[in-house]
């Protein structure tokens, strides 16, 4: 009988274990997000209700996502990072693409810009030059100097990323290697992105986020290491021995 509660409780915990796994992500909400235009380049858009990602190359709207995360609270040598934010809007437009910069710590402003101060022209990994995209695009210029990329002091992390359609309220997720590997090298705490989207848009078909305000933060999700799942496994195998010894 001893053996038969024995073995029906380390099961029990092990059928819980299985069941928690999914809850065993941990997240990081963003510290700093908003978002800049270029056609109002000495604006602040902190207080908005959305967060904007757009390049329209028949006018001079380039809107670009700025966020920014600490990284204490993230294992060294992570895996399976996932950036995630949440539509602002529904939209029934599809063959969009987003692309995902992360600013190098070679950048000054890298973990100094602020939600409420920042604006286009003194944005990290912006370079902007006054030019607007349609008369930049009829004199050949390439998209990055378009989209005013201080391209040295940015790393790509996700090229091009197709969304569509926006739902309200929706996670949409980022993830690659090369986000696993640019937030395993920070050293100073703080990670900042920029988010923009990668192809030609139109006025009316801008991506848009909801800032952490709304009370759906962008964050940075991850699952514990595996030693902590393993040690979760083993206090679960202890519990069943205690019970067979009682």
């Amino acid at each position: 009988m001893r053996r038969l509660h024995w073995a029906i409780a380390t099961c029990a915990g092990l059928a819980c274990l299985t069941l928690l796994q999914p809850s065993l992500a941990a997240t990081v909400d963003a510290t700093h997000d908003t978002w800049v235009r270029e056609d109002s380049a000495d604006s602040n858009r902190n207080g908005n209700d959305q967060m904007n990602a757009r390049t329209d190359l028949d006018a001079d709207d380039n809107d670009v996502i700025l966020l920014r995360f600490p990284t204490t609270d993230i294992p060294a040598g992570v895996s399976g990072l996932s950036l995630n934010l949440y539509w602002q809007r529904s939209d029934s437009s599809s063959s969009n693409e987003l692309k995902l910069y992360g600013l190098n710590e070679t950048d000054t402003d890298e973990t100094a810009w602020t939600e409420s101060t920042v604006t286009y022209n003194n944005a990290p990994g912006l370079l902007p030059d006054g030019v607007d995209p349609a008369t930049e695009s009829g004199n050949g210029a390439t998209f990055d100097e378009i989209q005013d990329l201080d391209v040295a002091n940015l790393t790509l992390l996700v090229p091009g990323q197709g969304y569509g359609p926006q739902v309200l309220d929706e996670e949409y997720s980022f993830s690659s290697a090369a986000l696993d590997a640019f937030v395993n090298a920070d050293t100073n705490g703080e990670v900042t992105f920029l988010i923009l989207r990668a192809n030609e848009s139109t006025s009316g078909n801008q991506a848009r986020f909801w800032p952490k305000e709304s009370g759906t933060a962008p964050n940075l999700s991850f699952v514990p290491e595996p030693s902590s799942v393993a040690l979760l496994g083993l206090l679960t195998l202890v519990a069943g021995v205690a019970v067979r010894r009682r």
